[in-house]
């Protein structure tokens, strides 16, 4: 299922005191879809642009915020929809003006009728697809009447309106909507046009799910089942650009739509009037429609004509999310086992307990998988970690506890995986926040350690969890720590961090030569492991595997020797990331030798034992980290295809 926005793209250019400021793209639906992309929910673009500077501003600037831009058609010779905003100052306020037509230059770039395909469109949307329009233009309401998808409608103005019959207006939009979003001027147009006093017979008129009004700073007015709801703006944010608030306020409630399965109520409006308003905040402290989620793109006159007809881009430094994750690791995992997260995990009575399961999945198995380590040391209690489709096919009728690992703390899977055990045997340890998280999976409130903080709210974004992986283990590390009367676990961990960022820094400084062989792209790369390195070992597989760039397979150590050696002797390069603690048994030392014909990268603990397994992890973000960096990649931003996204968002049982 993707939200889909269809119509020719625009590209906005802002001015600030008469001089251009920079661009973005623009248009009413468009904006709301790259809202939505932020929401963790799927968006694509349907729409067309000219084969010009103006038009690969507007397709790049969805790109860079994950909107799917395949189904963007390029027209030779066409120039694209330009749209011009102006900010000028009056005794400190800055002013808001937009037109078609340049301040600078008075050249309008604007075409009327659209240029979309409807046949192709309606060829390559899928049924479940939904889809966003701003306007009712002929090629739109084509695509409209002759789909059954879920459809939006933002209706900003009304001017398109001025050349239909009644009959005609009610004809193109009735029954046709789930959701219609109105301003006051489009309201009052339609109550003259229809000589009806309120907005509850306008929404008997239209005969949407629901019809929201926005009023700006007096809040919105909504309407579903002849219910009417007013709802007033508490605390309105002083503005410094109205501009997209009405496009954000909209993205949340169809995102909001979709997760609420569709079902409008008095409390599906409350609680997103209160998400979508938090929103339009930021929107209004920032210039231009898409400033809250992205800077405006730099530009520089060429020629000796205005820029709005011909510009050069400056290239902006692409800022790599995996850079900003590893950048803040170290303050999120000390703030993670300081806060209460740790409290609770401490007071969980374990005493009685003979069976635990610890799971979890991507990054977060990796955490799950040392902290039951980390439980079976201290107590003796058989423990396991498992992925959720292997706790749901297993017989769990003697297991005391569950502990879920997930950042996110409503992973679909984790609840499906476990949804035969009782909630009362499971914890949930994450960074989500705990209302979410036990209204989304049941699970008693008190079970729910959430590590997120008042000051440690930020949270990672991408496919590769450093925080996901290894703030679950550090909690578990500090019980270790206490319970073992050690000292220093805040210590241990500042200095594992601070050791492998150094390590690895000046491994990959000195090693070029052997690097470039070693990481060439389409690598397959064998992963050792054993003897405490385990969770080390399934974190780098899933960032490799995950990241795109590389193939791998994990071999146990001593299982290696049981016939997995046959395939490795056939292999045309051998090239092996070995992990590995501070003591080498005899066993290894055999193995490391055998394994000197290959190309080798050793990672090797200061420790043995559980502090081995901890420190390896540490290792793990910081290696796959710097290989980014060697390759000049952000591998949290994979690239992958539509079908692969509905796998990844499948929802439904395993």
């Amino acid at each position: 299922m993707r939200i889909i926005s269809i119509g020719d793209l625009v590209t906005d250019f802002y001015y600030k005191n008469g001089k251009l400021i920079g661009v973005n793209g623009g248009m009413t639906s468009h904006n709301i879809v790259l809202n939505i992309s932020k929401m963790n929910l799927q968006t694509a673009v349907y729409g067309v642009c000219g084969d010009d500077m103006l038009g690969d501003i507007a397709i790049r600037s969805l790109k860079d915020i994950g909107v799917n831009i395949d189904h963007i058609k390029i027209i030779k010779d066409l120039k694209t929809r330009c749209f011009h905003v102006s900010y000028d100052e009056d005794h400190g306020n800055l002013v808001f003006k937009s037109k078609k037509r340049c301040p600078l230059c008075n050249q309008k770039q604007w075409y009327d009728e659209s240029n979309i395909d409807v046949d192709d469109i309606l060829k390559n949307i899928n049924r479940e697809d939904i889809l966003v329009f701003d306007n009712l233009n002929d090629r739109n309401q084509q695509i409209i009447d002759h789909c059954s998808n879920r459809k939006m409608l933002d209706l900003g103005q009304y001017f398109e309106l001025e050349h239909y019959s009644d009959d005609e207006i009610i004809k193109k939009i009735r029954d046709k909507f789930d959701i219609i979003n109105l301003n006051e001027r489009v309201e009052k147009y339609l109550k003259g046009r229809y000589s009806v006093e309120t907005l509850e017979e306008i929404y008997d008129i239209l005969n949407p799910k629901m019809i929201i009004v926005t009023r700006g700073k007096k809040g919105s007015d909504f309407v579903f089942d002849r219910i009417t709801i007013r709802k007033k703006l508490l605390n309105p944010e002083s503005e410094l650009d109205p501009t997209g608030a009405g496009d954000a306020f909209f993205s949340v409630f169809i995102s909001e739509y979709i997760k609420n399965n569709y079902i409008i109520d008095r409390d599906f409006i409350d609680k997103t009037f209160e998400k979508a308003t938090k929103l339009t905040k930021k929107v209004v402290k920032k210039l231009g429609a898409r400033g809250h989620i992205q800077s405006l793109y730099k530009v520089k006159k060429i020629k000796n004509i205005c820029t709005c007809q011909d510009f050069e881009l400056y290239k902006r430094k692409q800022i790599k999310r995996c850079n900003i994750n590893i950048n803040n690791l170290e303050v999120r995992i000390i703030n993670a086992i300081n806060s209460k997260a740790y409290e609770k995990i401490k007071s969980i009575d374990l005493s009685n307990a003979k069976n635990c399961i610890f799971i979890g999945s991507g990054g977060s198995y990796a955490g799950a998988n040392l902290s039951s380590k980390i439980i079976n040391q201290l107590y003796g209690i058989n423990t396991i970690s498992l992925l959720p489709r292997d706790v749901y096919y297993r017989n769990n009728s003697q297991v005391d506890q569950l502990f879920l690992f997930t950042y996110s703390g409503t992973t679909n899977d984790l609840i499906e995986g476990t949804s035969l055990i009782d909630n009362n045997k499971k914890y949930v340890i994450t960074k989500g926040e705990i209302q979410k998280v036990v209204t989304k999976t049941g699970i008693p409130r008190n079970n729910v350690i959430t590590y997120r903080t008042n000051t440690n709210k930020g949270k990672e974004r991408g496919f590769l969890s450093f925080e996901g992986a290894l703030a679950p283990a550090s909690l578990f590390l500090k019980l270790y720590f206490e319970r073992k009367n050690i000292d220093g676990c805040e210590q241990f961990i500042k200095g594992s961090i601070n050791y492998w960022k150094t390590y690895f820094l000046t491994y990959f400084k000195n090693n070029k030569k052997i690097l470039s062989h070693f990481l060439q792209k389409g690598s397959n790369f064998n992963i050792f492991t054993g003897d405490y390195t385990e969770s080390a070992a399934i974190d780098l597989e899933s960032k490799i595997i995950e990241s795109g760039i590389y193939h791998c397979l994990v071999h146990e150590k001593k299982n290696f020797s049981h016939g997995r050696f046959i395939n490795y002797e056939h292999l045309n390069e051998k090239k092996n990331i070995y992990f590995k603690q501070r003591t080498t048994s005899s066993y290894e030392s055999k193995l490391l030798n055998y394994l000197n014909n290959g190309s080798n990268i050793i990672i090797e603990s200061r420790y043995d034992g559980i502090l081995c397994e901890y420190d390896l992890l540490v290792a793990s973000q910081y290696l796959i980290y710097y290989i980014s960096n060697y390759l000049d990649i952000d591998i949290s931003k994979p690239t992958y295809s539509e079908a692969a996204m509905k796998i990844y968002f499948y929802k439904g049982n395993l």
